[in-house]
């Protein structure tokens, strides 16, 4: 990334879930194609977490976006926030690079999956296609860029 390049420009929005208290559950993203991109991040957004709750992430990967064949992206899960550990109010990403998926199986697709278990816990999260393979990036899910 070059000093004139803008954020906006190279890393591209591809899923989001805004930021809510959500109950104890498995929340999974739809599946999105990383076939356009060398890199991908997700950044999740940690608010509080309810009494005794805690909070996993877990990277998944398929051969098309209705999930085919999906299984585990190894090595691509968070530690587990908790809040008897004082972990609420915290970032984290879990980046990707497509030479980690089964590309050999066909597997260019990928979710995630958060599970919030014992109390109800504030998150959100959002997936950035990055270093794209086809210039220029497209800014259409941005709702809005400040220069």
């Amino acid at each position: 990334m070059s000093y004139t390049e803008r954020f906006s420009e190279t890393h591209y929005p591809l899923l989001q879930e805004c930021p809510d208290s959500l109950g104890p559950a498995a929340t999974a993203s739809a599946y999105v194609s990383m076939a356009n991109y060398h890199r991908g991040i997700f950044v999740i957004h940690v608010g509080d977490i309810g009494q005794a709750g805690t909070i996993d992430a877990q990277v998944y990967q398929a051969t098309d976006t209705s999930g085919t064949g999906q299984k585990v992206v190894t090595g691509k899960a968070i530690t587990q926030l908790t809040q008897a550990g004082g972990d609420g109010n915290q970032i984290v990403a879990i980046e990707i690079r497509t030479e980690e998926l089964d590309v050999t199986g066909g597997f260019d697709c990928v979710k995630i999956l958060i599970t919030t278990g014992v109390a109800a816990s504030e998150y959100g999260f959002i997936f950035y296609g990055v270093v794209s393979r086809f210039e220029p990036v497209p800014v259409t899910t941005w709702t809005e860029v400040i220069d």
